[in-house]
């Protein structure tokens, strides 16, 4: 015959069961941290902006302009102050009259060979050269063969660019960078808890001493800026200062070739029949020439201060645009990094603690 247990035991011994189920399914609150992970937390302080070496602006590289005498000039004149007579016309003399006779016209001849010593002058002190005379002057300054006999003007340069007295160059002043102010990054969680409070906190401090890194650093650049321009203005003013002796030096070389040409000329204009309108035509060929090319140059000359002045100021921004720009890459990749960290932070304010 089976035996039955009594009811109550197996009610009992469920109710057991069950109670020890519930126990071990039951799913333990572990609390939530109240402060970021330390660890991480170092990995905020060590954060700092990239050191930026401030690059110097780029030199400006500059020649002056330069004056070469004609040492066909010179043998012509030595040629007429030789000559005693008729008979004594030297090479030198004969050549340089076959000379210009095939490079320039009867008129254009006429028109040089009447040129005064009124209009010498006048072109000396800055004048225009009439319109038929200049014609006749170019043409014959074009002539290979009577180029031998005028001086070489060499224009100043800049950064190797030739530079002109027709055309004035000021700096072209650019308005100073404006760098555009980081936005701070907005929380992406919720910064209700005090964890995740900690974690803003932290990053919004470590913000504020990059954004101070970086303002000391683009205020040194803007100081090297401003010390690379302020003697720039001096410095031209120095430069423009000195042109007119140097140029009354080149003038008064040119003052006594051209004198001592005609005189020699007038003297020997007995011996030398029709070659004085020609050699005469010369001579004012080089004297006009000389002298609208000495006034020409000196403008370029002054033009060339300016330039300088302009080329300087332009490398200077360059350099300031450029260490600004590395300072601001700098900052953003340290700012980069510290948002990257502020999430891990923010993420281990959830992640910490745990239990069985």
């Amino acid at each position: 015959m089976k035996t039955r247990k009594p009811k109550s035991i197996t009610i009992l011994i469920c109710a057991l069961a069950l109670m020890l189920v519930m126990y071990n399914c039951k799913k333990k609150d572990d609390p939530l941290p109240d402060k970021p992970d330390e660890e991480i937390t170092k990995e905020l302080d060590d954060i700092k902006v990239a050191p930026v070496t401030i690059t110097p602006p780029a030199p400006v590289e500059s020649t002056e302009a330069n004056v070469e005498t004609s040492a066909k000039a010179g043998e012509l004149n030595s040629g007429l102050g030789s000559i005693t007579d008729a008979n004594s016309i030297p090479a030198s003399v004969t050549t340089a009259a076959t000379e210009v006779t095939a490079a320039i016209s009867e008129s254009e001849l006429n028109t040089l060979s009447n040129v005064d010593a009124a209009l010498i002058n006048a072109v000396k002190e800055g004048g225009e050269i009439p319109a038929e005379v200049k014609a006749a002057l170019d043409h014959a300054a074009s002539n290979p063969a009577l180029q031998e006999y005028l001086p070489t003007f060499t224009l100043p340069t800049v950064n190797g660019t030739a530079v002109t007295g027709r055309t004035a160059t000021s700096p072209n002043l650019v308005t100073p960078q404006q760098l555009a102010a980081n936005e701070s990054i907005e929380a992406v969680q919720d910064a209700s808890d005090v964890c995740v409070a900690a974690a803003e906190s932290a990053y919004q401090a470590k913000k504020t001493e990059l954004d101070a890194s970086k303002s000391a650093k683009d205020a040194e650049i803007t100081a090297a800026y401003n010390a690379a321009i302020a003697p720039l203005a001096a410095e031209e003013e120095a430069c423009k200062a000195g042109i007119p002796a140097k140029f009354a030096a080149y003038r008064a070389a040119i003052d006594e070739q051209v004198a001592s040409a005609l005189a020699n000329l007038e003297r020997v204009k007995p011996f030398i029949g029709p070659l004085y309108p020609i050699l005469k035509a010369l001579i004012n060929i080089q004297a006009l020439n000389a002298y609208a090319g000495l006034n020409n140059l000196e403008a370029a000359s002054l033009a060339a201060c300016t330039a300088k002045t302009a080329a300087a100021t332009t490398n200077a921004q360059a350099a300031r645009d450029a260490n600004l720009a590395a300072s601001q890459a700098a900052y953003d990749a340290a700012l980069a990094s510290a948002a990257e960290v502020r999430a891990k932070l923010i993420a281990s304010c959830h992640n910490q603690g745990g239990g069985n």
